[in-house]
C-alpha cells in the first residue's frame, strides 16, 4: 500500500486571512468528525492558529474525541450569559474547539442587535485564527446546507460503500445544482488501500461529471486503520496518540495539501458568520 510520507518541509506563508472549510458527509458513521479534529491538530501542529466548530447539532462528538466536557455552548452565547472566549475550549497544539450544542439552528430567529453582537464574537475569533474548521451534521438539513455555503470550501467525507457514495453524490448535487462552481473537495475513509481510495473517487468524480459536469477536488484517502478506533475508546486523537499511523500519514498529506494551496475561492469578502446570517441559501 502506498502511503504519504510525513513531511516537515518549510511551509508556505500563512494565508492572510481566515481560511473557512466545512467537513461534511452525506451520511453519518464515516468517520467525518475524528477526521476534521485531527486535520485540524496537524494544521496546529505546524504553526497555524486553528479553531474548530462543532457545527453536528446535539452532538458534542468533537469534546467526546478529546475528553473534554464543555460546561456551556453557543446556545449561552445567544442567551447572553457567556461569550465565545467563556465557552471556547482549548486542544492539543493550541487548537480551539467551538462547542455548538444546538445553538447554531435558533441564529434565523435572532434579533438584529443579537445577531449583530454575536456575528462581533465570531468575527473577532476568526480574526485570531487562520483556519476556521467546520464539523457540519450528515444529510441535508437547512443547517447542514447552510453551513457549508458560508464556508469557503468543503471536504466531503465518505466510505467505499454504496450508500454512503450515494448520499454523497445527492448532497453535492443539491448544492451545485445552485452554485455550480462551489468547492468540494472528496475524501474517501476507511479504504482497503490507495487502490481502492483512487479508483471511489475516480468512479464518483466520473459520475459527478457525467450526469452534474462537475468535477470535484481530490482530498485523498485514509486506510482502515486500528490506531483510529484505539484513540476514540482512549479519547487519544490518533494523530497524536499513534502520530506515524498509517491513518495520521493520510490525514498529514491532506493537511500540507491545505497548506499549500490557496483558498478556493475568495474567502476576503464575506466572513463565515456574516453568509451564515443571510441565510443558507443566500451565498452571494
Amino acid at each position: 500500500m502506498s502511503l504519504p510520507t510525513l513531511s516537515l518541509d518549510p511551509l508556505p506563508p500563512a494565508p492572510p486571512a481566515c481560511r473557512t472549510i466545512a467537513f461534511t458527509s452525506g451520511k453519518g458513521g464515516v468517520g467525518k468528525s475524528n477526521l476534521v479534529l485531527n486535520t485540524g491538530l496537524l494544521l496546529a501542529r505546524r504553526g497555524r492558529r486553528v479553531a474548530i466548530l462543532d457545527g453536528d447539532l446535539g452532538l458534542a462528538n468533537l469534546t467526546v474525541l478529546l475528553g473534554q466536557t464543555p460546561r456551556h455552548d453557543l446556545r449561552d452565547v445567544i442567551a447572553g450569559t457567556h461569550s465565545i472566549a467563556d465557552i471556547a475550549l482549548r486542544g492539543p497544539h493550541g487548537v480551539l474547539v467551538v462547542p455548538a450544542g444546538s445553538g447554531l439552528a435558533e441564529l434565523a430567529s435572532l434579533g438584529d442587535e443579537a445577531r449583530e453582537q454575536l456575528l462581533l464574537q465570531v468575527r473577532d475569533l476568526a480574526d485570531t485564527v487562520d483556519f476556521l474548521l467546520i464539523d457540519t451534521g450528515a444529510g441535508l438539513g437547512d443547517t447542514v446546507l447552510g453551513l457549508i455555503l458560508a464556508a469557503d470550501e468543503a471536504v466531503v467525507v465518505t466510505v467505499p460503500e454504496p450508500t454512503a457514495l450515494a448520499d454523497a453524490y445527492a448532497l453535492m448535487k443539491v448544492v451545485v445544482a445552485r452554485y455550480p462552481s462551489y468547492p468540494f473537495h472528496v475524501l474517501v475513509n476507511m479504504v482497503r488501500d490507495s487502490a481502492q481510495g483512487r479508483q471511489v473517487h475516480r468512479s464518483l468524480s466520473e459520475i459527478l461529471l457525467r450526469f452534474l459536469g462537475y468535477r470535484p477536488g481530490d482530498a485523498g484517502f485514509v486506510p482502515m486503520d486500528a490506531a483510529v478506533s484505539e484513540g476514540v475508546v482512549q479519547q487519544v486523537p490518533f494523530t497524536i496518540g499513534a502520530p506515524r499511523s498509517r491513518a495520521s500519514r493520510c490525514v498529514d498529506a491532506l493537511a500540507q495539501r491545505l497548506l499549500g494551496s490557496a483558498p478556493a475561492t475568495g474567502a476576503g469578502s464575506r466572513t463565515f458568520w456574516q453568509k451564515m446570517a443571510a441565510g443558507p441559501w443566500r451565498r452571494a
